[in-house]
């Protein structure tokens, strides 16, 4: 299994993320994805975890950060540990909020191309 083909989808993840590229963020993920946010709610499938991130993309007043803690291959399953912090600031540039997470990616080789299938969020805090 091309396990750098991994480190490349997770690149292409994460700079979709920091560009605030929702195409580009869409075409890393699963139909069938879940994503499990801080406050535990889920969103199930592609059309709900993208409607979010348009939303977030949308919204100037953050920025995130993040630092790649780990990333596996197991056959045809990839996982990826990525620490981040999570910054919110009203319209005068004030902080507002200031948390620290990490996000556990699952992937999963579809069609020769790996794709996020979970997304689970938990906080530090």
């Amino acid at each position: 299994m091309p396990e750098n083909g991994l480190h490349e989808a997770l690149e292409e993840h994460l700079s979709a993320l920091q560009h605030k590229d929702i195409d580009g963020y869409a075409a890393t993920l699963a139909d069938e994805v879940v994503l499990i946010l801080p406050d535990g709610r889920v969103l199930d499938g592609k059309p709900a975890v993208v409607g979010l991130h348009r939303e977030m993309f949308d919204d100037d007043s953050w920025t995130q950060t993040r630092t790649v803690r780990r990333v596996m291959t197991t056959g045809s399953t990839g996982w990826a540990l990525v620490e981040y912090r999570f910054v919110t600031v009203d319209a005068d540039g004030r902080t507002v909020s200031d948390t620290q997470a990490y996000f556990a990616l699952t992937y999963a080789l579809v069609d020769g191309r790996w794709l996020v299938v979970a997304d689970q969020n938990t906080s530090r805090s």
